[in-house]
């Protein structure tokens, strides 16, 4: 364990997440370091008050450092064209297996990319009021596409 959430990693996490091994996978890699995100920021974390409760940190974490080689996976996803719902992950190599349109648009109905995405700020209450339409949905577009929100 490592409490928190973050697992140990797979035995194998240095291999799938090597762009130059046989095994490696930007797709795999991606979904074995997904746990250990909240390792890599720093959004101010509950029980703080104005806290990120959406995408808590957990970066002391006994696990975390077992996840060093996800670099190239957080490397990738800030690879970004503007705001960070822009995505460049399309690369012409067999290690990058993802296309851009699986991640395309706001995908914060999963999990993962909503603390991807949410992390960037501590009072989240915040950006979910101005984020949350008329329809009560919130739209990380409203948010990424407003230069007021990019500091």
């Amino acid at each position: 364990g490592g409490g928190n959430g973050v697992p140990c990693p797979p035995a194998d996490l240095r291999r799938i997440c090597d762009k130059y091994d046989n095994k490696g996978s930007f797709r795999k890699c991606l979904d074995a370091c997904e746990p250990s995100f909240c390792c890599i920021h720093d959004a101010l974390s509950p029980p703080a008050p104005n806290s990120n409760y959406l995408a808590p940190n957990c970066n002391a974490n006994v696990n975390c450092a077992q996840y060093s080689y996800c670099y190239i996976a957080w490397w990738k996803l800030a690879d970004t064209i503007g705001p960070a719902i822009y995505l460049k992950v399309e690369q012409d190599d067999d290690f990058y297996d993802i296309s851009a349109d699986e991640l395309e648009g706001d995908q914060t109905d999963y999990d993962f990319f909503q603390q991807f995405s949410l992390h960037h700020w501590d009072d989240i209450d915040t950006i979910v009021v101005a984020g949350t339409d008329s329809n009560g949905d919130f739209k990380t577009s409203t948010i990424f596409n407003d230069p007021d929100y990019w500091d």
